[in-house]
């Protein structure tokens, strides 16, 4: 068994596919199916079988990746461990965030990092918060933008937003300067599915509400458009929001309901590779630059 072995393994869950692997790893796909026997025979056991025109793990393999991520990792880990002696002059961080702080909190934090780093190459992921949790938890990434509970997880603090009651310019409660909960109850409701509904449930189970749900939308544009069109109201905390909102209007939710974000990462810092360690370390000097609330 071989770490090239391993990578290929994980090439191929991640993509799919034999041949996908092989473009991402510049490898030919006979290559990668010969990568792929050679550690199934080392193992003895099956690792993937073919399902129409993916590549799936088995339940073997299911229970062998997560030990080749954590193997693959430690290797990264050495290597840029040697690299840190040439101040970081190589390396990748990657990041795994929720849509609305890849678009407003991380840009500057990875842009001050590749100023001050430019060897290390930053690969972003971008997902629901379950996904982001998943592939950090996985190994999948090296640090995640998510919302509290980050159950543990070692983070630091990012941002905070409150979640708003997104209603049509000409809705009878748009003109409200605060909403609660009740005063939605019977509204035909459109959820939002990228990451926020379980927070969204919960403000209207602790009153005792369920929403009247008619659609389910995870694209933030669109959820605003049928907002826009009289199909239904929303909520979406205020990061999310498109910063133009045109037919639509947000009002906070009363009592106000806060959302906060953060960076996390799965170990502390003395067992991170230095370049995860310099990206935390970026983001703590964002943070306690800038105050990141929006109300």
């Amino acid at each position: 068994m071989t770490l090239t072995q391993l990578q290929v393994l994980l090439a191929v869950v991640d993509t799919g596919s034999f041949t996908r692997a092989g473009e991402a790893l510049s490898l030919t796909q006979p290559a990668v199916s010969h990568a792929i026997a050679a550690l199934e025979r080392d193992l003895g056991v099956r690792l993937l079988q073919r399902e129409r025109d993916r590549a799936v793990l088995t339940e073997a393999g299911g229970r062998i990746v997560p030990h080749a991520r954590a193997l693959l990792a430690r290797a990264e880990a050495i290597g840029q461990e040697a690299a840190a002696t040439r101040s970081l002059q190589r390396g990748t961080v990657r990041v795994g965030s929720i849509a609305s702080a890849a678009r407003r909190i991380l840009p500057p934090i990875m842009g001050g990092f590749r100023r001050a780093h430019p060897g290390i190459d930053l690969v972003l992921q971008e997902g629901t918060d379950q996904e982001v949790e998943d592939w950090l938890r996985g190994g999948r990434v090296d640090a995640g933008v998510v919302p509290l509970p980050a159950t543990g997880l070692e983070t630091v603090p990012l941002a905070a937003d409150d979640l708003l009651v997104v209603l049509p310019e000409r809705h009878p409660l748009a003109s409200q300067p605060r909403l609660r909960v009740a005063a939605l109850a019977g509204e035909p409701f459109i959820m939002s599915t990228g990451g926020c509904e379980p927070m969204i449930s919960a403000v209207f189970r602790a009153a005792g509400l369920t929403p009247r749900v008619g659609s389910a939308v995870r694209d933030t544009e669109t959820l605003v458009a049928l907002v826009a069109e009289g199909l239904g109201i929303t909520m979406m905390p205020a990061l999310s929001l498109p910063r133009v909102l045109p037919g639509v209007c947000a009002v906070p939710l009363d009592p106000p309901v806060r959302r906060r974000i953060v960076l996390a990462v799965r170990a502390p810092a003395a067992l991170l590779p230095p370049a995860t360690v310099a990206f935390v370390a970026q983001a703590w000097r964002w943070a306690a630059s800038v105050a990141v609330a929006v109300h």
